[in-house]
């Protein structure tokens, strides 16, 4: 009888926790509105997350969306933000549009995150990125040119522009179809934070069929 009820009690915990994952975001609990932001998503409902390479809770989360953006739904489109909240962030932003403007960006995303948190490499300095980078197969002149350029630049600005118009206080923060705002730090536990990106995306789908 007492492994019946231990069974029982744990069918009733996970029917609790799918109900709680598939219910409607609360406003204010889940997520918050901000002001709305024009997408770049070609129509389609977007989801960006805004992160930092430094921020460890951006390097546990990263294999979880990895994986979610596996499956991702057709009528919606995912891009990366790097937050630039302090001036110590720069080296790190203008490592992502280096890589971004490389086409090295899918390949070294991960090794990143890996290389700051798993090795204790500072990619902060200029020095041992260098180094990185031609270890991971980018020719250090090129690298160099790129990071230096005036271009990279006006990107780094624009990540802080962007970061400031969405109102981004902590990283990973994403935000859903430009209005609704959700982070780990607002939910208290970075597993849930999907579940209601999901409850976003959905939101968000009835009310442009409702339009």
């Amino acid at each position: 009888m007492g492994r019946i009820l231990s069974a029982l009690r744990f069918a009733f915990i996970l029917a609790a926790s799918g109900a709680l994952a598939a219910a409607e975001p609360m406003e204010d609990v889940d997520y918050v509105l901000i002001a709305p932001q024009p997408g770049t998503g070609g129509g389609r409902i977007e989801v960006i997350e805004f992160f930092y390479y430094g921020c460890d809770s951006c390097y546990r989360f990263e294999p979880t969306l990895a994986a979610w953006l596996r499956n991702l739904a057709p009528d919606v489109s995912f891009r990366r933000v790097p937050a630039l909240r302090r001036m110590e962030w720069v080296p790190l932003t203008r490592l992502y549009f280096a890589l971004e403007e490389t086409g090295a960006l899918d390949r070294l995303h991960g090794e990143v995150y890996k290389a700051i948190h798993e090795k204790g490499i500072n990619l902060g300095d200029s020095g041992e990125l260098i180094r990185w980078a031609e270890m991971n197969g980018l020719e250090r002149a090129a690298f160099e040119k790129i990071l230096n350029s005036v271009s990279m630049g006006a990107k780094v600005q624009q990540a802080r522009d962007t970061t400031v118009a969405y109102g981004i206080r902590a990283t990973p923060s994403i935000v859903v179809d430009g209005r609704y705002l959700t982070s780990g730090g607002m939910l208290g536990s970075l597993d849930a934070l999907l579940a209601v990106v999901e409850g976003l995306i959905d939101k968000a789908r009835k009310e442009r069929a409702a339009r």
